[in-house]
């Protein structure tokens, strides 16, 4: 591209289009308008193809170039005249760099019109790397297509494909005695990238048994953050801090505490229940106070409605009665039971189904179709059951009472927060168990 070249180009377009790209020109610099090409109509006719474009300069960003007169030979790889439009290289370069500058420089003296914060000057050499980049990548795909055909008698087909190279990448990677060579730590960074690519782009349909073994530590973590929560005493500054530095947010009490944690670990604390709802859910009820409201709504596998009630692990289950040797239910308990009882009531009209995301379940609540649902009360601790120190005697009778007090009230489940913790303990020990290599007899 020299002088003359561009100004024919310049003239051409002028004469087709009826608009001046020039902004301004002297001896030393030319500032242009840059256009966008958008296809109007296309019709093939009399066995030739005519199309119709809208040429409209640029609004998104690069609506003008400057330019050194002296250096037009190097605007093809830029540029395309005509129509002057910038090309599909530099505009994903552009992106890359998140580059949205309203003018784009080829000269590092702007004119004092410009707006400087509004310029970009581009760094040629960094869009020339980029280009070189984008040169290999065409020589490795041919040669790797060239490849893929002669060795492996692929002739159906133009697209590279990794079907051929991984179906013998074994005999790579495979060292002495059917050893696989260590990876290196980039190799394990990109194999962990890509996979996490495939499943985000739906490669792969992970199952409830796939996707545990495979982030079992994170479960491990989920443990540890209940059972340092089942240590805390309900002290507002040292739940402030906790709650801030482990669960992500701050709360200053020991069940709204409990209500983050298992609003975000409940799905895998409870494995029978696919959908869970907050209490966000749940309109004012008709004899409550405004912001009494059951902490979760949870769907079963089956399609049942219940109610999930949290209160905290150091609410005293039992009372000891005075001057006897006998163990009642607490007030706290009895007023948990008869709260939770009342939320069982439910009625469709108490839901709001705008914020159900399950179509299904969403019908279910809009038809009316709620079943009496069944209440689970999340309550107290191993620690907690009485107020005073038990010994292992008292324990095991107290275990008892437990047991006798989950059958006690109709369509109620009592669980203990130390006894869920500790069944998703058990079961991650099962997956360790399950995970180990099957001898060959």
């Amino acid at each position: 591209m020299d002088t003359d070249l561009l100004n024919d180009k310049i003239e051409i377009f002028k004469k087709n289009r009826r608009e001046d790209p020039v902004v301004f020109s002297d001896k030393d610099i030319i500032i242009l308008k840059l256009y966008n090409v958008h296809r109007v109509d296309s019709v093939f006719q009399d066995g030739e193809r005519n199309t119709t474009d809208k040429v409209v300069q640029r609004s998104d960003y690069f609506e003008e170039v400057i330019l050194s007169k002296k250096s037009l030979d190097m605007l093809d790889k830029y540029f395309s005249f005509e129509n002057f439009t910038i090309k599909k290289e530099l505009r994903e370069f552009a992106e890359l760099q998140d580059i949205q500058k309203k003018y784009i420089s080829f000269i590092s003296d702007i004119p004092s019109r410009y707006n400087i914060r509004e310029v970009i000057v581009i760094n040629t050499q960094k869009f020339d790397n980029y280009l070189d980049h984008l040169d290999k990548i065409k020589k490795i795909k041919t040669k790797t297509s060239k490849i893929v055909r002669d060795k492996f008698n692929v002739t159906d087909t133009n697209e590279v494909t990794t079907s051929a190279i991984f179906a013998n990448v074994g005999y790579v990677v495979k060292g002495f005695e059917g050893k696989y060579i260590s990876l290196s730590r980039g190799d394990r960074t990109f194999i962990k990238n890509f996979m996490d690519e495939q499943i985000r782009a739906g490669a792969y349909q992970l199952t409830i048994k796939e996707t545990l073994p495979l982030y079992k530590e994170s479960i491990r973590e989920i443990i540890k953050i209940g059972k340092d929560l089942l240590k805390q005493t309900g002290n507002k500054t040292t739940l402030k801090t906790f709650s801030r530095n482990v669960l992500g947010e701050e709360r200053r009490s020991l069940e709204s505490c409990w209500q983050l944690y298992f609003d975000r670990y409940l799905r895998v604390l409870l494995m029978n229940y696919k959908e869970f709802y907050s209490q966000v859910v749940f309109k004012e009820m008709q004899g409550y106070e405004k912001e009494s409201r059951p902490d979760f709504l949870a769907v079963d596998i089956y399609n049942n409605i219940d109610i999930i009630e949290i209160k905290t692990h150091r609410t005293i289950l039992f009372r000891k009665e005075q001057n006897r040797d006998s163990y009642y239910p607490s007030h706290d308990l009895n007023k948990s039971i008869f709260q939770l009882n009342k939320y069982m009531d439910l009625k469709s009209n108490n839901i709001d189904t705008t914020k159900i995301k399950n179509e299904y379940t969403k019908s279910l609540i809009e038809n009316d179709k709620i079943y009496r649902p069944r209440g689970i009360l999340i309550v107290s601790s191993k620690d907690h059951i009485i107020s005073e120190q038990a010994d292992d005697d008292l324990t095991a009778r107290l275990e008892k009472e437990i047991k006798k007090l989950k059958t006690t009230y109709n369509n109620i489940d009592i669980v203990l927060f130390d006894e869920l913790i500790q069944n998703l303990e058990n079961y991650v020990k099962y997956l360790d168990i399950s995970l180990d290599k099957k001898e060959d007899y």
